[in-house]
């Protein structure tokens, strides 16, 4: 009860709205008791807001001092030091570090007041010379195609959606120099094939399991020309309309000999395609963009399922299309990279 008594004769803080009104009306000659009748407000306070206009040209109160700064600049040299020196270390391993004497959460706000910010490490895929040299001698060959080629190409690949990816993070100014992590695939709950043309996303398959010839023919089989008959020539005979290229990687089930049989039996053309190159493979971003929408996390599967169904179709026709309008940037990247990884 003391307490609601005390909460309740507490003073209201007067509105900035009335703090300047008060000025105006003193200033327009109008007395203390009249402004406090006409604002509800004591003519004590009145005369005090009008006081501090007048000493310091402002109506808001001082900022109420903070709590003594408990970090020695000793202390904070060495942190600052130490963060400068191993980015991907914690707070707590900062801290230990230095034998900190301060809290993490001093640790945290120091580190912000000299601009740093923790961030997720980037991450690049490893590459052989090989790879490099393949990737560059590909490139090479399309740098020449113009932008109705790569409209025709049907882009695929399978991605494992809703897993943590355990990405590592570290504190970082604009003046930190910070090499990626070097990375092949990782983990996750379901996995999904999917194909975008230029027209948009086009084919979504959830497969619970993993991916086999077996599956990834059957899917071929079951989707692909009901979806896009303009792969096959048998299909457009007749019709004004370009045939299609089918893009896929190097992935043990999308080179089986089966697979191989079915494309050459419906006369299907597929690009071909240097490895290690997801900078190069479009969907690849389209994959980004669905991982972005999904929520943090599911009940059931069945939810997961739903939510990157409800995501794929929720991809605009302008960002598949700006994707494609893309390619010759990736291609002269790759180049200048000299077959190396890309910003892509």
């Amino acid at each position: 009860m003391e307490i609601e008594e005390a909460k309740e004769n507490k003073k209201p803080q007067v509105s900035m709205e009335d703090r300047w009104e008060i000025v105006h009306l003193k200033r327009n000659k109008v007395n203390g008791p009249e402004i406090s009748q006409r604002l509800d407000i004591p003519v004590s306070t009145v005369n005090a807001i009008y006081r501090k206009w007048e000493k310091e040209g402002t109506v808001e109160n001082k900022k109420q001092p903070g709590r003594p700064k408990r970090v020695t600049e000793e202390e904070e040299k060495m942190f600052i030091e130490a963060a400068d020196a191993h980015p991907g270390r914690s707070l707590n391993e900062l801290r230990g570090e230095i034998d900190a004497s301060f809290s993490k959460t001093t640790a945290h706000n120091l580190l912000t007041s000299y601009g740093f910010e923790y961030i997720t490490i980037p991450e690049k895929w490893a590459l052989t010379n090989d790879h490099r040299k393949l990737r560059l001698a590909w490139a090479m060959k399309y740098v020449d195609k113009p932008d109705t080629f790569w409209q025709r190409v049907i882009f695929t690949d399978e991605s494992l959606i809703q897993g943590n990816p355990n990405k590592q993070k570290a504190w970082v100014t604009d003046k930190t120099s910070l090499q990626p992590i070097e990375k092949d695939r990782w983990s996750a709950s379901i996995l999904c094939w999917g194909a975008i043309s230029y027209e948009g996303t086009s084919m979504l398959e959830c497969i619970f399991g993993t991916m086999n010839a077996d599956i990834y023919l059957k899917i071929l089989k079951r989707r692909l020309l009901r979806n896009l008959p303009a792969l096959s020539p048998k299909s457009i005979r007749g019709a004004r309309m370009e045939r299609l290229i089918y893009q896929q990687d190097g992935a043990s089930s999308h080179t089986a000999k089966d697979v191989l049989k079915y494309f050459r039996e419906k006369e299907i053309e597929v690009l071909s395609w240097p490895p290690k190159s997801p900078d190069l493979n479009l969907i690849e971003n389209i994959w980004g963009e669905l991982k972005r929408k999904l929520k943090r996390s599911y009940e059931r599967r069945e939810e997961l399922v739903e939510d990157i169904e409800n995501c794929w179709n929720s991809i605009s026709v302008e960002f598949v299309q700006k994707l494609y309008n893309s390619m010759n940037h990736r291609i002269l990247a790759v180049i200048a990279a000299e077959g190396g990884p890309t910003k892509y």
